[in-house]
């Protein structure tokens, strides 16, 4: 794995309300809206060639809906599971056109290729959609991609969780993963509950998720360590190529505008967020070198009784790569002056898209 490219999509079309979605915290929400693409997919294709990213990256496609019901999703992919990068999607999984069109491509590909289905419940039994999504899941199986199921451990969930664990083993033949309700209204992003940590933590804990317990590990953890997103990572829109160091971080400038130049790269040296945001993801990746963590697919998979896994082989020794072994750390004299040079950098750059590059922003 050369570089964790998290491809954000502004896509605010979703066939579900989930009451927990961390997105609705935010100001501007579900608008009804596709994006539109100021970049071509073969623009978007040539722009992360593995001959300008300097190897094979594994690539996370994430709209702010429902990532399936994105026009022209499959044209965006498809070009980067050809040129060998590895691709995962999250997804509901109950959108069937755009499933169906992927899971049409070569087996070969579809061995690239994961979904991280969200497992969504409730507003799954609302809809009379629990089978569909059992059965998409096998329909990504059957095909030769990964799939691997993920849950949200709401407190409304609770009464239902033996339900939930009846139909998991009955339709995966294991427990979904579980990940943390995360509370974006809060300065810390603590967790979304009313159950004190203690509680909600007994509640949960009987899903034997490593997953769940990972996370438990980062949340309300500041990191001080050398963190290389920015570098070895970066945060992408899709729809007008604006690339940030991550979540938090700033703008490095336009990662699909100019090819021909070498990728915009910046490490982010110091945290400034409460925690880790995808933690589970970019330090299982290996940002923070010296972090000793689990491998990312280990995270994402299980394993089933008869000892097949979720994910496809190839796909798991892509998740399970670190990214010190494929990119080279920097010295503690350099490491210091990025954290010297972040806040001039940051506000130098600001200011200058401000005047001169106002789509950048």
């Amino acid at each position: 794995m050369k570089k964790f490219l998290l491809i954000g999509i502004p896509m605010s079309v979703c066939n579900f309300r989930c009451h927990y979605c961390y997105l609705s915290h935010r100001p501007v929400y579900l608008q009804g809206e596709q994006p539109r693409m100021r970049y071509t997919p073969e623009e978007v294709a040539r722009a992360l060639s593995p001959q300008r990213l300097g190897g094979t990256c594994l690539m996370n496609f994430c709209a702010d809906g429902e990532t399936l019901l994105t026009r022209d999703l499959d044209l965006y992919i498809r070009p980067q599971v050809e040129a060998g990068h590895f691709v995962e999607i999250v997804t509901n999984l109950t959108p069937a056109p755009m499933l169906e069109r992927i899971l049409s491509w070569d087996r070969e590909l579809l061995g690239r290729v994961a979904f991280k289905c969200s497992f969504h419940y409730l507003q799954l039994k609302e809809h009379g959609l629990l089978e569909r999504f059992a059965e998409h899941v096998r329909k990504i199986w059957d095909a030769g991609a990964s799939a691997s199921i993920e849950l949200l451990p709401s407190d409304e969930l609770i009464p239902y969780i033996d339900e939930v664990k009846a139909f998991s083993l009955k339709h995966f033949q294991a427990l979904p993963q579980l990940t943390i309700a995360r509370d974006d209204r809060t300065a810390g992003r603590e967790y979304l509950t009313k159950l004190s940590p203690e509680e909600y933590d007994r509640i949960w804990s009987g899903f034997d998720s490593p997953f769940w317990a990972f996370k438990k590990t980062l949340f309300g953890v500041r990191r001080k360590e050398f963190c290389y997103a920015g570098a070895w990572s970066v945060h992408i829109n899709l729809a007008t190529g604006s690339c940030r160091q991550c979540y938090c971080g700033m703008v490095l400038g336009n990662a699909f505008a100019h090819p021909e130049k070498p990728f915009p790269s910046f490490p982010i040296g110091g945290c400034r967020d409460a925690h880790c945001y995808n933690g589970h993801a970019l330090l299982s990746a290996g940002l923070i070198p010296q972090l000793d963590t689990p491998g990312y697919g280990d995270l994402r998979d299980r394993v089933r009784p008869d000892g097949s896994h979720w994910l496809q082989p190839e796909m798991r020794r892509m998740m399970n790569g670190k990214l010190i072994d494929s990119n080279a750390r920097l010295g503690p004299l350099a490491q210091r002056a990025v954290r010297l040079l972040y806040h001039p950098l940051r506000i130098g750059k600001k200011l200058y898209f401000k005047l001169f590059d106002k789509e950048v922003l």
